[in-house]
């Protein structure tokens, strides 16, 4: 796609329809924004030559600062140019989003991911062009090589979600043998290099969690369900239910003493809503939180070493050793 024809689109999508109008300076400040760079009498010119494709496209005829709008009674189309700004918004959110997608939808914008390479490709501006290699994301744990998923499982399973419809699975729980089970999807959760399915199975309404590289095969089925009255997502993470419940897995206050180098970053980003940090005379920081009984914590405590020693509750205190 050359790049006067991604500047012409542009160009048709900034004028607006009357009584509003556009000067081309002020077309060409828009321009100069989405990585064109043209002259005012290139605008002007080309703006003669679009209204006579366009008839709906016409001047207020001054001489000294023409005007440009869409005429009100005109069908103004949607152009389908993926100008600059679109294109790099798709391929960032391929990058970023494209697992979290259901492949049907991700089929279904296929061809604007396809269009927004060409156009990144072929304009001037290196900003846009270059743009996806300049962000990452890197998580704070330890990364592992993500689970494999048959990609015909993570479609069946991303569209029944979708549709909020049951399909059939063959399922290998841990230690046990595989076994063929109803499905009723209540969500998706990404945690860290595996993905999870939360849902039930037959006519139970108990949320459970199943890793999608356990399935073997799935199948859909035309079946809808109605999701239980008091489930949800994100109030069923918040509960704990990916943190490794230890015992009754109820909150309690948690007290520790970091090094200054170790519990800094806690000012920043807090364990709780309720944590207090009071700095020792030998430059300890005591951290009160109330937190989850979780394996969780313990494994973020312990990852600390010598750099944290827990005060209360006792019984934490003497599992890790402390």
């Amino acid at each position: 796609m050359s790049n006067t024809i991604l500047r012409q689109w542009a160009m048709l999508k900034a004028v607006p329809r009357e009584p509003r109008k556009i000067d081309t300076r002020s077309l060409q400040q828009l321009l100069e924004q989405e990585g064109f760079n043209i002259s005012q009498r290139s605008i002007q010119r080309d703006l003669n030559n679009l209204s006579k494709v366009f008839p709906g496209l016409q001047s207020d005829g001054n001489r000294d600062v023409a005007g440009w709008f869409w005429k009100s009674n005109t069908a103004v189309q949607d152009f389908p140019a993926i100008d600059p700004p679109m294109a790099l918004t798709f391929k960032l959110a391929e990058s970023f989003l494209g697992s979290l997608m259901p492949p049907s939808v991700m089929d279904l914008i296929r061809p604007y991911l396809d269009a927004s390479d060409k156009v990144l490709e072929s304009i001037d501006e290196q900003g846009y062009r270059n743009w996806a290699s300049k962000v990452a994301v890197v998580p704070r744990t330890q990364p592992l090589i993500p689970a494999v998923v048959d990609p015909d499982v993570l479609r069946v399973i991303y569209d029944a979600l979708l549709h909020q419809k049951r399909f059939k699975g063959w399922y290998k729980p841990r230690g046990k043998a595989e076994a063929e089970y109803n499905f009723k999807p209540y969500g998706i959760v990404y945690r860290d290099s595996v993905i999870y399915l939360v849902g039930a199975v037959w006519n139970y309404d108990d949320p459970l969690q199943y890793a999608l590289h356990r399935f073997s095969k799935c199948e859909p089925l035309d079946e809808g369900f109605e999701l239980p009255g008091n489930f949800n997502l994100d109030e069923y993470i918040a509960s704990g239910a990916f943190e490794y419940v230890v015992g009754d897995g109820k909150p309690f206050r948690l007290t520790a003493l970091f090094s200054p180098e170790a519990g800094m970053h806690l000012f920043e980003t807090p364990l709780s809503k309720d944590q207090k940090i009071v700095k020792k005379r030998d430059g300890r920081l005591q951290v009160s939180a109330t937190v989850n009984n979780t394996q969780q914590l313990r494994w973020w405590l312990l990852g600390f070493g010598s750099g944290i020693r827990v005060v209360t509750p006792a019984w934490l205190k003497r599992e890790l050793g402390h």
